[in-house]
């Protein structure tokens, strides 16, 4: 099986439907709540596993129930857990996602150990053996973690190994520069246009990903939402048209486009197909309640 190795967060995410937002100091009543593992890697890395691949994750949490609880989630869906870390002192990352009825979510994040994830040579070997790294964005954002992915980008990169980098709004208001420099060791990165119009100083979506690309990535991958993407690589620009689905939540759509446009590469699908892949994954993430886990794709493996 194809070897793949992501580095970033786990988190557990609380779930609530709500029907609208109350005012300051209000008060909003959902009929349910739902418990879900999710962090931005453990959601890749699901998806990745669930169509046949051979997934290692690194990250860390806490020694305590919502850990254990994360960790068994991820160790039955396939997942290597080996190079997970438990920290000793912090929590395991929380988020509070209040879903409103469009599908859309907001979240309430407490990273916990997940920023605390520490640079270890172990896992620098299983990368260098790996067929694709992918880094979520969140791992920038402060050290050490963001020191453990800068340098396995950079064992990666040294290596041969593919890189996948997504960037978030944390990322980019937190080490603008720093990032921007990383993406000539990058070979795909992904964003939404907030984001990477900020980083580049672009206030259109095609100019921003023709910036992006100035920076040495092979690939960018704009994410439109349901207008589908926008792939984008030294000779070749073109947008994909996305998939009418029936959203109920968006938690975790991003990191199920991201792996699918992982798998398109890795099965040498052109852009184009690649970027259909992406959509579909993303889209599909979007019809059940929970990230990349919960969503019923078909395996292959």
């Amino acid at each position: 099986m194809i070897r793949a190795m992501t580095l970033g967060d786990i988190n557990v995410d609380i779930v609530a439907r709500v029907p609208y937002y109350p005012p300051l100091g209000g008060d909003s009543l959902t009929k349910r709540a739902d418990i879900r593992t999710g962090g931005s890697a453990a959601n890749t890395a699901i998806v990745l596993r669930k169509f046949g691949l051979s997934v290692g994750l690194i990250a860390r949490v806490g020694k305590d129930i919502l850990a254990d609880f994360a960790l068994a989630d991820l160790r039955e869906a396939g997942l290597d857990i080996s190079h997970v870390q438990r920290d000793p002192k912090e929590t395991t990352g929380l988020i509070f996602a209040a879903v409103t009825p469009d599908g859309e979510r907001t979240f309430f994040s407490c990273r916990g150990a997940n920023s605390r994830t520490e640079p270890k040579l172990g896992h620098q070997r299983h990368i260098r053996k790996a067929d694709v790294f992918h880094v979520s964005g969140y791992a920038l954002v402060e050290d050490p973690q963001r020191e453990a992915a800068c340098q396995a980008i950079e064992v990666a990169h040294e290596a041969g190994v593919p890189v996948a980098v997504d960037v978030g709004v944390e990322v980019m208001k937190a080490h603008r520069e720093e990032v921007l420099t990383l993406f000539s060791s990058v070979s795909m990165v992904f964003s939404n246009p907030v984001p990477a119009e900020w980083l580049t100083g672009e206030s259109g979506t095609e100019e921003a990903v023709k910036a992006l690309l100035g920076y040495g990535p092979e690939v960018v991958g704009l994410k439109l939402r349901d207008q589908g993407c926008l792939i984008g690589s030294a000779s070749w620009l073109v947008r994909v048209p996305g998939f009418s689905v029936d959203a109920v939540d968006s938690t975790g759509a991003g990191d199920s486009f991201d792996a699918g446009f992982i798998l398109g590469r890795l099965g040498r699908l052109s852009l184009r197909e690649s970027g259909l892949l992406a959509n579909a994954l993303g889209g599909i993430a979007t019809t059940v309640v929970g990230g990349g886990i919960y969503s019923q794709f078909s395996g292959v493996g």
